[in-house]
């Protein structure tokens, strides 16, 4: 598998040295099943109620994984222009969750369709989604770039 870059600042993929607010996933490509990996354990600080991961963190880590699987399908950088989630279960603090998100379709011109899911270390589905992307003009993806920490072996989308 492959890792995607990072932006600093990023509330999902942020380095928390720089957002103490960031959730620091780390996203990967699996070519192999052509779809994006990542992992996050939740902890207090992600609560939305009871022991229970709050939903807004939930659809944040969805939204993200669809981006990436986007971005690699038009290999150019994508906006969300509508998300729908759907909640099946309550993600609890202190499990290993997986998100996994795939391009579903050809799309349309700029625009594509992902999914994604979420799920327990024990499988279990916590969440899915499904939206619409828009890709973004090479002009603009190559300025979205320059802010990007691409590390030796991280994934440029724009040069897949």
């Amino acid at each position: 598998m492959h890792p995607f870059p990072t932006y600093p600042r990023c509330p999902v993929c942020g380095d928390p040295a720089v957002n103490p607010g960031a959730l620091g996933v780390r996203w990967f490509w699996d070519g192999a099943n052509a779809r994006v990996v990542g992992r996050f354990t939740p902890g207090r600080d992600h609560t939305g109620y009871a022991g229970r991961m709050h939903g807004g963190l939930v659809s944040a880590l969805l939204d993200e994984a669809m981006a990436w699987a986007c971005a690699v399908e038009r290999r150019s950088y994508c906006v969300t222009g509508e998300l729908k989630v759907r909640f099946k279960g309550a993600a609890t603090l202190g499990d290993e969750l997986t998100v996994t998100a795939r391009v579903v379709g050809g799309g349309w011109g700029r625009y594509l369709k992902a999914e994604a899911e979420l799920r327990s270390s024990t499988g279990e589905l916590h969440a899915s989604a499904a939206s619409t992307f828009a890709a973004l003009s090479r002009e603009e993806s190559m300025a979205m770039r320059e802010a990007l920490v691409i590390h030796p072996g991280d994934l440029d989308v724009l040069d897949a």
